[in-house]
């Protein structure tokens, strides 16, 4: 793709950024605080729950783990609970908060998303009628994060070692551990029937850093020297969000968010060019910010 880009094209662009390159390292600070203060309030007790600057760099140093591990997206979850474990929080709370968090992001991406999807219309007349796909994609990523979300409240600790045992493929360790997967399910059912309204201030933080993610693209084309307007800012990178979804099981979605990217600016009319200086940009951003946390990470070994 780069390659037919042109190599030129590209080299003019992104010598356009300059020594300005810095700032686009802090918008994606401020959203991994957000994250971070959106974690934090799945944190019950107040005794043992972590400052916020703990829970900034470990959210780094798993989310590093997320996006170079081949693990679906979920390597670095257990790094965040055994770190949140070792530091005095309680087993099943640390794991509660990790799994929900989770649900809490894809369910305000998929809102994020559709946000994009609505927009499209106005900014691309007649784009509507081409949407078709990537709408059903959004809600299929929408109905896996609701489903996932509400087996959270069912047990499904204990129906997973049910299952296996009628299998006959429950290891003996598992059942020794059903006490704790039967504590951890009464405590992921609880806090959604007793604290409602701190998953919805989770929520609420985690789509705010989703609309982070848009000043970012903003400022990234105004400093490649052709800014857009801020609603065109928030389509293309929640379209663009959709596409790195989609390559979930692919580590740091490599190829798939760069063609989705170049794809979008295609369709957006800004050209192929754009597109992939954009994606060489953000990818410059995401080194800074992986390296960051893979330290946290060595640092927490």
């Amino acid at each position: 793709m780069l390659n037919q880009v042109g190599w030129a094209r590209l080299g003019q662009h992104l010598l356009q950024v300059g020594w300005y390159w810095p700032l686009l390292l802090l918008p994606y600070g401020i959203v991994n605080w957000l994250d971070a203060l959106s974690w934090d309030f799945l944190l019950l007790t107040q005794a043992t729950r972590p400052s916020l600057s703990r829970l900034f760099f470990l959210r780094l140093g798993g989310e590093s783990l997320n996006q170079l591990t081949p693990t679906a997206s979920l390597g670095g979850e257990a790094f965040k609970a055994a770190r949140l474990q070792a530091g005095g929080v309680p087993w099943e709370e640390a794991t509660a908060s990790v799994v929900i968090h989770k649900g809490i992001l894809v369910l305000s991406l998929v809102l994020y998303i559709f946000l994009g999807l609505a927009l499209t219309p106005f900014l691309l007349p007649g784009a509507a009628s081409r949407l078709g796909v990537l709408s059903l994609a959004a809600l299929a990523l929408g109905a896996a994060g609701l489903i996932f979300v509400l087996v959270q409240r069912r047990g499904p600790c204990l129906s997973a070692l049910r299952f296996l045992e009628r299998l006959g493929w429950c290891p003996a360790g598992l059942k020794e551990k059903e006490a704790d997967l039967n504590n951890l399910d009464a405590q992921m059912a609880g806090f959604y029937r007793h604290h409602p309204g701190r998953g919805l201030l989770a929520f609420t933080l985690f789509f705010l850093s989703w609309v982070l993610h848009g000043v970012e693209v903003y400022l990234m084309f105004w400093l490649l020297d052709y800014p857009i307007g801020w609603g065109l800012a928030l389509c293309l990178d929640a379209l663009a969000m959709l596409f790195t979804a989609l390559g979930f099981m692919i580590p740091a979605a490599v190829g798939v968010q760069e063609g989705g990217n170049i794809l979008l600016a295609l369709g957006f009319h800004l050209g192929a060019p754009l597109g992939a200086a954009f994606s060489i940009l953000r990818r410059l951003r995401e080194a800074f910010w992986l390296a960051l946390g893979l330290v946290v990470v060595a640092r927490e070994k």
